[in-house]
């Protein structure tokens, strides 16, 4: 039977999600000018209470790494995102150029880029799983049950989208 909308407040929080157990939500966090700061991780705190329950989603971890809406893991251990490549040092010194200055980098300001990352839930250790090019997007990965990753790639200068695969989370046990 349904119960009653229960409604919790995360100021400057938005994206939610859910994950499979729902004991678990994350949110994707604002800042001044509406800029991503990061993702926070609330224990969902169900108490029947009468026809409805008594919810509470208490702050349990903050990562400030910046993407798109993750999706967990089925065993909750990890959760994987896209990230827009940004003309940001950060975003080229990963990629392994020196800043975001350097010439070599440039298609990727012009073209734009995403890739897929993988974020271990209790240590906030990220990986990149995706190296893609200028003009290539890895976006929305989501988990199958048996650990696998999959994400669509869209390739401007192909015109194509296609599906890819990995078993990063597999392989990182």
């Amino acid at each position: 039977t349904s119960k009653p909308q229960v409604t919790i407040n995360t100021p400057f929080e938005g994206d939610t999600v859910i994950s499979h157990s729902a004991r678990l939500v994350m949110t994707r966090v604002a800042g001044p000018n509406d800029r991503q700061l990061g993702y926070v991780l609330r224990k969902v705190v169900a108490t029947p209470a009468g026809p409805s329950y008594s919810v509470s989603a208490p702050e349990i971890a903050r990562y400030c790494r910046s993407g798109g809406k993750p999706a967990f893991s089925f065993d909750e251990r990890w959760i994987t995102f896209h990230h827009y490549v940004t003309n940001t040092d950060a975003d080229a010194v990963e990629l392994g150029f020196t800043d975001a200055q350097d010439p070599a980098f440039q298609p990727y300001v012009t073209q734009g880029a995403a890739n897929i990352y993988l974020m271990e839930l209790a240590t906030g250790e990220v990986v990149r799983l995706t190296n893609m090019g200028p003009g290539q997007y890895a976006l929305f990965p989501h988990f199958r049950s048996d650990g696998w990753i999959y994400a669509a790639v869209r390739d401007l200068a192909t015109q194509r989208e296609y599906m890819v695969a990995t078993d990063g989370a597999l392989l990182a046990e």
